[in-house]
């Protein structure tokens, strides 16, 4: 019955029925679903190809990033993200932490947009940026085992305006446990479902709610 259900909800939410707030309708039809071409495509899709990551999610984070326009933007795990995320704002404050340094285009493009790529403890190097910057514009926490930490540590720093992106929420049995938990813990105000990523924002002015996607 759970798989029936996610499937129907992911129906239901995928072209904005059932989506009651306006700004979560516009959202969702308007900047997750939309099929209009960027100029930035062709140079994603490279980076895609170069860096085994989905075209398609980093499309769609630079949609979200453009749609959102943080004042700083931190990526976690992914320099393909990080390059989505630059590219769609890059009069950000950019910062990317990975464990290795990426492919030619991801690297060229990085350094481009004055978003030099650190190697070192996640954790560490998030909580020095958070104090430098003092708030969370925009997070992409990538696949890697440290999510929870530094979910826990970014959590203070938000505010209305912020968003937060997770990698990998349906991964196996554990990870879907804990994304429950964040979906439910009452700092995360709109919550999206998108399979392959989660999206959380945190504008306590709205009414608290859950949307699940079509994968």
């Amino acid at each position: 019955m759970g798989r029936i259900s996610d499937w129907i909800n992911r129906q239901r939410h995928n072209r904005g029925y059932g989506v009651q707030s306006p700004s979560s309708f516009f959202f969702v039809t308007q900047v997750l679903k939309e099929r209009l071409p960027y100029y930035a495509y062709p140079i994603l899709e490279e980076i895609a190809k170069e860096e085994k990551n989905s075209a398609k999610r980093l499309k769609e984070l630079f949609r979200i990033t453009n749609h959102h326009n943080p004042a700083n933007s931190i990526a976690i795990g992914s320099p393909s993200a990080a390059c989505a995320m630059a590219t769609a704002k890059p009069s950000a404050d950019k910062h990317c932490f990975a464990d290795k340094q990426p492919g030619r285009l991801a690297s060229a493009l990085l350094a481009s947009h004055d978003c030099p790529i650190k190697e070192g403890n996640p954790l560490e190097l998030l909580k020095s940026t958070l104090k430098e910057t003092g708030e969370v514009g925009m997070l992409y926490i990538g696949n890697i085992p440290q999510r929870a930490e530094l979910l826990e540590e970014a959590l203070p720093y938000t505010n209305k305006k912020s968003i937060i992106v997770i990698e990998g929420i349906n991964g196996d049995e554990e990870t879907k446990a804990w994304w429950q938990t964040v979906v439910d813990n009452p700092a995360t105000v709109v919550t999206y479902d998108l399979y392959s990523i989660g999206l959380l924002l945190f504008d306590n002015e709205r009414i608290k709610q859950h949307y699940t996607l079509k994968r």
